[in-house]
């Protein structure tokens, strides 16, 4: 999902964390081994969090998760909406020196819809002019994409029609500019220590696989002044009680707690324990590109009509969650989710219908359907599917479990290479645009479900594009609306952070699923 989606596929136990060795070295964990650092290749929360440590895009997130100028000093945008000019900080540079131009953000930017890069989505740009063609493959120049570089501080967007969204667009971490001399230079190892070349608020000091990424500040950044962490340690944690431990050694600034260890937090660290709601879903993908759970809607409503969340969230996965029977959380602004039509129905209703479903569609306990479901191997994930299962045996349906590293499973889920899978999405701004945007038929590896609807996209598309907000939301809330009757997905709870915090640290820490290093500082 765009999930820009990032996908943000999480694993499910833990978020994000860090801690400090001295007021200025800021320690965070990594749950599992990034997969690139290439903005244009990373689909997982941790690359993510980092390469926007080493990156800045032409505009930013600020800690209220708002767009502001970043690389360009401000833009103007053309009446009809449709024409973008960013104009870039004149004294913007690279960490070798280099200075940043526009040159850089039209390489990066052609790199990104270049078919042969691989890009895990481009769908970003996908409303630029010259985009589809090129995605397709019928146009092979890339400078048909409606991208200019007037000048070396000017950098002209043109859409092929207008999209509020482009602000917090724009932010997307796949937009971020590259280094071109350093990519032609090392090749695919431009990642490495001593070759990447970033212009965020910090460099790549070292990377030591499943140990720790650390970074140091940039002192070329624009705005390094501003930007009070002069380390960041990324630490590789096994899990959240590892992560716990750790914590209270004092080797990392916050971790994200297990559902076991909240209770004792709250009563032994309760200066440092903080809980918020989060802009995250934990749900199971369906596999809509083939099976019979692709085939027949029937066998998707019943699977979710079976389901107990409230069993789910109190007692089996008790953090303070809230039952989901949406796409979007409660926390997105101006928006109003389309949760499933049964959301009014009694347990034992539910129950009911599942079993018609499922015997209508040739199953029951006597005949059941075999499904077998993907997750990253922890304990948390694997409970709740236990639950799950227990709960879909009445029905007819034999739940078996297939626990995987966690990148091994998000590779088979990006390949669509699963039946079902549970994952976390945490989108990275607040804005309905964004998870929905993971179920357009042209979202790449962030539709993970394959799903495919002409009348999903013809509501995505209207909404998109519409410069009305009342109107906008209407639409969105409509293709929400389609998804929940098409049940390619199934919610199970909308996400919370509980978190132990070190007391010293300031910033959106408690708040935020992964907050952005130069927005955190320590106290003196």
């Amino acid at each position: 999902m765009r999930f820009t989606r990032f996908l943000a596929a999480l694993s499910g136990i833990f978020l994000f964390a860090a801690t400090a060795d001295a007021a200025q070295v800021l320690r965070r964990p990594v749950g599992s081994e990034p997969e690139s650092l290439d903005p244009q290749k990373t689909t997982s929360a941790d690359p993510i969090a980092i390469d926007q440590d080493l990156f800045v895009g032409l505009a930013v997130l600020d800690k209220d998760e708002k767009p502001v100028p970043g690389a360009a000093q401000g833009w103007d945008v053309s009446a009809d909406r449709r024409i973008w000019t960013f104009h870039l900080r004149p004294d913007a540079k690279w960490s070798n020196g280099d200075p940043v131009t526009s040159a850089d953000f039209l390489y990066s930017f052609r790199r990104l819809v270049d078919p042969a890069t691989g890009a895990s989505s481009s769908v970003a740009l996908s409303q630029v002019v010259g985009y589809d063609a090129i995605i397709s493959g019928q146009e092979k120049d890339l400078s048909k994409l409606g991208v200019e570089a007037p000048d070396p501080l000017t950098l002209r967007i043109t859409l092929s029609e207008p999209r509020v969204a482009f602000a917090f667009l724009i932010t997307d971490w796949s937009l971020l500019p590259l280094h071109r001399a350093s990519i032609e230079q090392w090749g695919r190892a431009w990642t490495q220590p001593g070759h990447l070349v970033s212009n965020g608020p910090y460099s790549l000091v070292s990377w030591t696989p499943q140990s720790d990424i650390v970074l140091k500040k940039n002192p070329l950044f624009y705005d390094a002044d501003a930007v009070k962490i002069d380390e960041v340690h990324w630490l590789n944690v096994e899990d959240a009680a590892s992560g716990l431990r750790r914590f209270r050694a004092g080797e990392l600034d916050w971790i994200g707690l297990g559902r076991n260890d909240i209770d004792w937090a709250k009563k032994n660290l309760r200066d440092q324990y903080h809980f918020a709601p989060a802009n995250q879903l934990t749900f199971m993908p369906i596999n809509m590109t083939k099976g019979p759970l692709a085939q027949d809607v029937r066998l998707r409503e019943a699977l979710n009509l079976a389901i107990d969340r409230d069993v789910l969230v109190g007692k089996i996965d008790p953090r303070g969650e809230q039952a989901a029977y949406s796409l979007l959380p409660p926390v997105i602004s101006d928006y109003t989710a389309q949760p499933m039509s049964f959301i009014a129905e009694s347990h034992a209703e539910r129950l009911e219908k599942a079993k018609s479903l499922m015997a209508a569609a040739g199953f029951g306990p006597e005949h059941p359907l075999t499904v077998t479901a993907s997750y990253s191997g922890n304990e948390s994930n694997r409970q709740l599917l236990l639950a799950i299962g227990a709960m879909w045996k009445p029905i007819g349906v034999d739940l078996k479990l297939d626990g995987k590293e966690f990148q091994i499973m998000m590779s088979s889920v990006n390949q669509r290479n699963y039946e079902i899978a549970i994952l976390t999405e945490a989108p990275s701004y607040n804005d309905y645009e964004y998870a929905l945007g993971g179920f357009r038929g042209d979202a790449g590896l962030f539709n993970v479900t394959g799903y495919a609807s002409d009348k999903f996209d013809d509501l995505f598309k209207r909404g998109s594009v519409a410069t009305d907000v009342a109107v906008r939301r209407d639409f969105m809330q409509r293709a929400e609306r389609t998804l929940t009757e098409d049940f390619p997905f199934i919610p199970l709870e909308f996400g919370v952070l509980n978190r132990v915090i070190n007391p010293k640290l300031r910033g959106p820490v408690a708040t935020q699923s992964n907050p952005q290093t130069r927005l955190l500082s320590f106290e003196p």
